[in-house]
């Protein structure tokens, strides 16, 4: 029998090891089916095989990142970006703007996750008043987030969410100002995102957009480690937009417990679910547990030699840990732990190692660890011998990297220790979590070691090219369990992305740059680039 499509005439970049130069690749029934030469995989084809003259472009296994909010990111998306400003005026310009064109009442947010957005990189030093915004938005209500502890807020906005700012103090929310500082910036912008604050038509139209924005840069696969126990409403978007067409991306969705709420309705609540980790299709599938063991750059926990963290950081005791990965080992479900610094992390493995003594069953990577900023060889090396996977996040280290060195001080320049985890032969995945979340920009980051502003993240760390664009390939599939994504062998599910050239041809600094012509998924041409 025939395949059903035949690529030749360009360079096929399996990411499998040892594998020989490729000129063509063949797909029949959703999955690759041969890469070899023209001549050899010729005789595959048949009358009806559809044929592409690559006419020596790259053809790549489709990008998956392993650590992505899909459904905060599909807003985010949309947001104000303003790390370019440099004073309120400019600021409220691009509100009055976005008030211009978007519809009646709609919400004006920015994006709160950007290197260059602070109040300090403004003239006045200070974010827009409410004031300021009314004048600019009108009847708009607008909120300006500065992650992670300053916002502000304009009269329309200010109504919006009465509830929460009810009874605040005023160093929480100033009235007059409009101004918010503390965790009440966070519990605004969460509240932001759950269900009923947008319309599901909306909600899909975001989806759509953000799933054809990162089709544009080679992704056919999202991990969404969720937001706090918003796993239910996340799903059932989720499965509206597979069902509508509009989600065209493979995304496993985690089920995350919310550490401000009593643990065990959490547990509860997980337990009972009508989804459990497993549930779902190749399309949309339930994953892991997720829980966040510490903060982030002032939340992590850190060893206890180690300023200015302590245990006093950890959202959970060892005893709860415990019982979640107990739970995850007993039905046969993957666990995700966010942990940030050493403390965390031994934590970790500390626990997995004492389920293990005590007869509980977890597989390689059914237990892992996000983050791992502060992770060292000893921590490196329990994970490996214990099995406990890891995803990385270079976008993290780039946009926070003055927040990171202002808790941290000297301990940041052991953060995100890419190259030693590679030379001591640990396995790891990418991943985004914030912006940039293109693959290519956290690949160039790996590589390059350069943060935002330019500052060095230490070279010594570096990644090869081949090793950083692994990690949202060949490394991304191994963390999820399946080692039929993120490669291009005969058997692989056929998600890969046509690029103009190589990639790996190219200098890292330009890879932010590059997109490619065509996007493939389940061996059909979902995206084409003009």
């Amino acid at each position: 029998m025939s395949v059903d499509w035949l690529l030749t005439g360009g360079e096929v970049v399996s990411f499998e090891s040892g594998a020989s130069r490729s000129s063509a690749l063949a797909v029949g029934n959703r999955r690759i089916v041969a890469t070899g030469s023209d001549d050899e995989l010729e005789r595959l084809a048949g009358p009806r095989t559809r044929r592409t003259q690559l006419d020596g472009a790259a053809v790549l296994p489709g990008f998956i990142d392993t650590h992505m909010h899909l459904e905060k990111v599909s807003h985010e998306f949309a947001m104000l970006a303003l790390g370019q400003a440099r004073d309120v005026t400019e600021v409220c310009a691009r509100v009055r703007e976005r008030a211009a064109s978007d519809r009646p009442g709609a919400w004006i947010r920015c994006l709160g996750d950007a290197g260059g957005w602070h109040e300090r990189n403004l003239a006045e030093g200070r974010l827009p008043t409410r004031d300021e915004l009314d004048a600019a938005a009108g009847d708009h209500p607008v909120f300006l987030y500065r992650r992670p502890d300053h916002g502000a807020l304009n009269t329309a906005a200010v109504a919006k969410v009465a509830d929460l700012l009810s009874g605040a103090a005023t160093e929480a929310f100033d009235p007059r100002t409009g101004h918010l500082h503390g965790p009440l910036v966070r519990l605004v912008n969460d509240a932001l995102y759950r269900p009923g604050v947008h319309e599901r038509e909306d909600q899909l139209d975001l989806l759509s957009a953000a799933s054809k924005r990162l089709l544009a840069m080679g992704v056919t696969t999202v991990v969404d480690p969720g937001l706090p126990a918003g796993f239910e409403a996340a799903w059932d978007l989720y499965r509206a937009a597979v069902g509508a067409g509009v989600l065209v991306q493979r995304v496993l969705l985690m089920n995350r417990f919310d550490w401000r709420r009593e643990f065990s309705a959490e547990l509860d609540r997980v337990r009972q679910g009508a989804t459990a980790p497993g549930d779902g299709d190749d399309r949309l599938r339930a994953w892991a547990l997720k829980l966040v063991l510490d903060g982030e750059f002032t939340g992590a926990w850190l060893r206890p030699a180690e300023e200015p963290g302590s245990d006093s950081n950890a959202r959970y005791t060892p005893e709860q840990l415990r019982t979640v990965l107990r739970l995850a080992a007993d039905r046969g479900w993957p666990a995700c732990v966010h942990a940030m610094g050493g403390g965390a992390i031994a934590a970790v493995t500390r626990t997995v190692r004492e389920l293990r003594a005590a007869g509980a069953s977890l597989a390689p990577g059914q237990v892992s660890i996000a983050h791992a900023f502060l992770i060292d060889d000893a921590e490196v090396d329990d994970c490996s011998e214990l099995g406990i996977g890891l995803s990385v996040q270079p976008p993290l280290a780039y946009t926070y990297a003055r927040e990171m060195r202002a808790v941290w001080g000297e301990l940041a320049d052991r953060a995100v220790p890419f190259g030693a985890m590679a030379r001591r032969g640990a396995r790891f995945a990418g991943g985004s979590d914030t912006h940039p979340c293109d693959p290519l920009t956290g690949a160039a980051i790996a590589v390059t070691r350069r943060a935002w502003d330019g500052s060095d993240l230490g070279a010594d760390e570096a990644l090869t090219p081949w090793q950083a664009l692994s990690l949202y390939t060949r490394e991304a599939g191994h963390y999820i369990g399946r080692s039929d994504v993120g490669t291009l062998r005969p058997g692989a599910v056929a998600d890969f992305a046509v690029w103009p050239e190589n990639p790996l041809a190219r200098d890292a600094t330009e890879w932010p740059s590059l997109r490619p012509t065509l996007v493939a998924v389940d061996g059909r041409p979902v995206w084409r680039g003009d």
